[in-house]
């Protein structure tokens, strides 16, 4: 038999009932709407719709376009990850949220062998299946809300007040969750707050949790400070400065600016007109920071000096030093 011929009759095994379900799975990553599956197995049934019809109108879907820029990020972020480079300039396309920028920046930075997920219950499936395949000893989750997630340890706690030992992660993670600290997250079935404080109580104590040599990977939406109620948005300038009084020392840090032509990085962003949902369907601009907490020490040692004063240094004396030299 023909290799040809055998996939054609492969294609063909299984009950319509499995090739729904599994066709699902695999393109849309999530099962089937009752109503979807059920006009699909009648399609089927009538012979009015072939298996490869089904498949070309789920991979043709807009839902599945976001999935593949997703699971592109996902792929990209774990091949940078095992050749040990740190991605910058990263690009998305135009009419997209902030995921495709801050997931394949914060997973290709992934190391150490204990790590705390900031917000798990609530956090995009492809990035917590890449945690869970990033190789972690031990990975925990916390969130005010519960959610079951196999092979992460979950934690029902406020991140203000967590129940860890300090020194207990290698590895924090924080994407897009500082921002709801102390807000009204009554959308997320939580109590609504007000309390501007609770960023900076939140940040003290992810640093207290935090192994002397370990790393706290963050991303906040940036641009036009502003109070949107469910969440708290600032620019640059705001967020560093917080990063600092909580104690931590910007080991780098990338504004990312949603424009005509899709995500692309800013060194130079302007926060005036940014604000969120004008400009896609999340944030217009993103910050996407790795902060140690051995702030003082840093600033001490030469090294500490030199990228300190290298970040602080006016724009134009960094381009500069990025021109290679002419022969």
């Amino acid at each position: 038999m023909s290799g040809e011929l055998r996939a054609w009759l492969e294609a063909g095994d299984g009950s319509d009932e499995q090739f729904v379900d599994g066709l699902f799975a695999l393109v849309l990553r999530r099962e089937p709407e009752a109503e979807a599956r059920e006009r699909a197995l009648t399609k089927l049934h009538e012979g009015t719709l072939s298996r490869a019809t089904l498949v070309h109108e789920l991979a043709g879907a807009p839902e599945f376009e976001r999935i593949r820029l997703l699971d592109d990020g996902i792929a990209f972020a774990r091949g940078a990850r095992e050749r040990g480079e740190r991605p910058r300039w990263l690009q998305g396309p135009p009419g997209t949220d902030e995921r495709v920028i801050e997931l394949p920046w914060v997973l290709s930075r992934l190391s150490g062998r204990r790590a705390l997920e900031v917000g798990y219950a609530f956090a995009e499936p492809p990035y917590l299946a890449a945690l869970l395949r990033a190789g972690f000893d031990e990975l925990a989750g916390v969130d005010l809300a519960e959610a079951d997630v196999p092979g992460l340890t979950g934690v029902q706690a406020d991140v203000r007040d967590l129940p860890f030992e300090a020194g207990a992660f290698d590895l924090v993670l924080c994407v897009s969750t500082l921002e709801h600290v102390g807000a009204d997250n009554s959308g997320y079935g939580l109590e609504a707050e007000e309390d501007a404080a609770s960023r900076l109580t939140a940040l003290r104590e992810l640093r207290r949790v935090l192994a002397p040599s370990g790393r706290l990977l963050i991303t906040v939406p940036c641009g036009e400070p502003a109070d949107y109620g469910w969440f708290h948005q600032d620019d640059v300038r705001g967020w560093t400065r917080l990063f600092a009084r909580a104690g931590f020392f910007v080991e780098e840090q990338e504004a990312y600016e949603l424009t005509e032509d899709g995500w692309r990085t800013a060194p130079e962003l302007h926060p005036a007109g940014l604000r969120y949902g004008e400009r896609g369907p999340g944030a217009s601009a993103v910050l996407c920071a790795e902060l140690s907490p051995r702030r003082l020490r840093r600033l001490l040692t030469p090294s500490g000096i030199e990228r300190t004063a290298r970040r602080r240094a006016p724009s134009s004396i960094r381009r500069l030093k990025r021109v290679p030299r002419s022969s």
